[in-house]
């Protein structure tokens, strides 16, 4: 009797003391009955306090576990040395109320009274485990994403040479058996032409939205108003002939890809001029320093997009009006994106229909300064 009151003395001065420390304890003897459980355990397992103490271990072990668990425990007790349990395998923990946890577990043998117990410091490792799926998915994802673009890339220039060679022989037909065909001929022999022209368009944006990441470059000091002056000379023609009137901001220097950056600029202010109102095209562009990074507009007057719109316009192959008044291809738009997401930025944009629109971009860079 006296040793049962020492062992029970023994048992409870353990308890208070594994109770204040701040994580899961449960020990239990050879048996895997449990000779106690800490309050953090019935916490992480969700039993009410006491109710753990004399039930088997293999309470709070799946079901699908179980018939391996006894296994387990007679090879722990064979070598009973402190050491992380399962190592190699996935653990999991159950719940009261039948819901399982990933966990890992600490084993350390315990000699009391001459009797042998072992006790377990049980991890919730769920955050973890997610963390882990999380990073593992985008990892994933980003394979994915460069195999496609490798294809995009892959695809797009291969089919360049049969494209230029089919729109040349169509070109070659209608002008060797002009007075042999009659309109329809022509007419039929015109389309492929265009549909051809039209296709390498596409496949032209489309190796340039494969480019963006394959070619990007280190990022440097860039100067937006040369990058936008850049922009413009692409848009020589384009600007005369609408009557565009351009202004600037000052605007700053960043650290960023020029070729992209520019890119960004030429499609956005090509956009602005393309989808202009009834009067002459005028257009702003502008920066403005908010936090740790620059936020810049480019600004028209337009004939403006719907709300509606304003979201799916930067998706690939979107479009919003007909091919024969406005052509393109609708990749301009999710090329801005992805140049501006690459740059630690969004683009988005306020715009009503008939009255303009301005596009807005953020580019993070701590080290930006105004010329």
């Amino acid at each position: 009797m006296e040793g049962t009151a020492t062992s029970s003395r023994t048992v409870g001065q353990l308890t208070a003391i594994i109770d204040s420390v701040p994580a899961a304890l449960v020990m239990a003897d050879i048996n895997g009955l449990i000779l106690l459980a800490n309050r953090q355990a019935e916490t992480l397992f969700a039993y009410p306090h006491g109710e753990l103490t004399g039930q088997s271990i293999d309470l709070l072990v799946p079901e699908r576990m179980r018939a391996a668990h006894p296994g387990h425990r007679a090879a722990y007790t064979r070598e009973p040395n402190a050491r992380p349990m399962g190592a190699g395998r996935a653990l999991f923990g159950l719940r009261k109320d039948g819901s399982e946890f990933p966990i890992e577990i600490g084993l350390n043998p315990v000699d009391m009274d001459g009797e042998r117990y072992y006790l377990s410091a049980v991890l919730d490792i769920s955050e973890r485990e997610q963390t882990r799926q999380l990073q593992q998915a985008v990892e994933s994802l980003e394979r994915s994403n460069l195999e496609l673009r490798r294809f995009a890339y892959v695809a797009s220039h291969d089919l360049q040479t049969p494209m230029r060679t089919i729109a040349s022989f169509a070109q070659l037909l209608g002008a060797t058996y002009e007075e042999q065909l009659d309109k329809q001929g022509q007419d039929w022999i015109n389309r492929i032409v265009v549909s051809i022209r039209r296709l390498q368009a596409l496949v032209r944006d489309l190796l340039e939205y494969a480019n963006i990441d394959s070619q990007a470059s280190r990022f440097d000091a860039v100067s937006m108003r040369d990058a936008a002056d850049a922009a413009l000379l692409l848009l020589d023609e384009a600007v005369p002939e609408a009557g565009a009137e351009i202004t600037f901001d000052e605007l700053p220097v960043i650290q960023g890809d020029r070729f992209q950056l520019v890119q960004l600029l030429y499609n956005l202010i090509g956009n602005a001029i393309k989808y202009r109102g009834k009067h002459a095209p005028r257009i702003h562009v502008g920066a403005k320093r908010e936090a740790q990074a620059w936020v810049f507009s480019v600004q028209d007057n337009g004939m403006g997009i719907a709300p509606r719109h304003h979201e799916r316009i930067f998706e690939m192959f979107q479009r919003l009006h007909d091919l024969a008044t406005y052509p393109g291809t609708g990749i301009g738009l999710a090329v801005c994106r992805r140049v501006v997401e690459l740059h630690g930025g969004k683009i988005w944009l306020t715009s009503e229909p008939g009255l303009g629109a301005t596009f807005y971009f953020s580019i993070s860079d701590d080290r930006a300064g105004v010329q």
